[in-house]
């Protein structure tokens, strides 16, 4: 596992030009959930991307950092919502997104499906998935997984949110999108996971860096990486809040993880074998 080096151009280009070896993944981290993965044949695969300001403009959260990647220089073939929450199906984005690139597909589960359908969004680009669903996108599998994404805001339930488990060219990458700790999550051991990547902020119905930490050691994946620490300005942060990746690599070490601990920096590439 390793992380490569940056040059002065900018991310879009970076993944634009990255020509992936066969038997790897290239993997940027947008911030909150978001990530972009590019596989050997060239196809991009984005989870949760956040790429405008809604949440300021609904509820007061402002951006820590400008937006890595834009949506005029966005080029991904599938985009992947783990739920419906405004962090992760980006009202100020994917519209424009879907209209920019209507070759793309957009998987997500059937909540977030009514609210991108009432956006314009077309029901061809659009596929729905559920817990124990596979859907096959290009050369991506996407399963979707358990996530107990418990909200306590009255119209903000999201009993559907869930998390992903792509399979590309035999690598196995899981991401949590947003949930608490979960039982249900430990039975994904049962096969092998190449890179994971553990929410670990510890509100809003997800779990601390400790759960987080607990469950990494549990699945016993190969290399593991926290999100959802880095999204929001410091001053609409909930002090309480474990914001701080480094206390997710302390607990797993202490538990006795031996996996790759990944501290991402936004927009850096992190080459995933095989």
């Amino acid at each position: 596992m390793t992380v490569l080096a940056q040059s002065v151009t900018t991310l879009a280009q970076r993944v634009a030009s990255r020509s992936v070896a066969p038997g790897h993944l290239s993997a940027w981290w947008l911030g909150g959930a978001g990530f972009i993965f590019k596989t050997a044949s060239g196809s991009e695969v984005w989870i949760d991307p956040y790429l405008s300001n809604a949440a300021y403009e609904l509820f007061g959260l402002k951006r820590a950092f400008a937006a890595p990647i834009t949506v005029e220089e966005a080029n991904p073939d599938l985009v992947i919502a783990t739920h419906w929450h405004e962090d992760h199906l980006d009202l100020g984005s994917i519209p424009a997104l879907a209209k920019a690139r209507p070759s793309a597909k957009f998987l997500m589960p059937p909540s977030a499906m009514a609210r991108a359908l009432s956006w314009g969004i077309p029901r061809t680009q659009i596929i729905p998935l559920s817990h124990g669903q596979t859907e096959k996108v290009g050369d991506t599998a996407v399963t979707a997984v358990p996530a107990r994404h418990i909200v306590e805001i009255a119209g903000w339930e999201v009993p559907d949110a869930m998390g992903v488990i792509l399979e590309i060219d035999g690598i196995r990458v899981y991401h949590t999108g947003d949930t608490e700790y979960d039982n249900r999550l430990r039975r994904l051991k049962s096969q092998p996971l190449n890179f994971a990547t553990f929410c670990i902020n510890g509100s809003g119905g997800n779990m601390n860096a400790h759960e987080a930490a607990l469950l990494a050691w549990q699945l016993d994946t190969k290399t593991a990486v926290p999100h959802h620490h880095y999204l929001w300005d410091k001053e609409t942060v909930d002090p309480e809040e474990t914001m701080d990746a480094k206390i997710f690599e302390r607990t797993y070490r202490n538990l006795g993880g031996k996996a790759v601990v990944i501290l991402p920096q936004i927009g850096e590439e992190i080459d995933i074998p095989r």
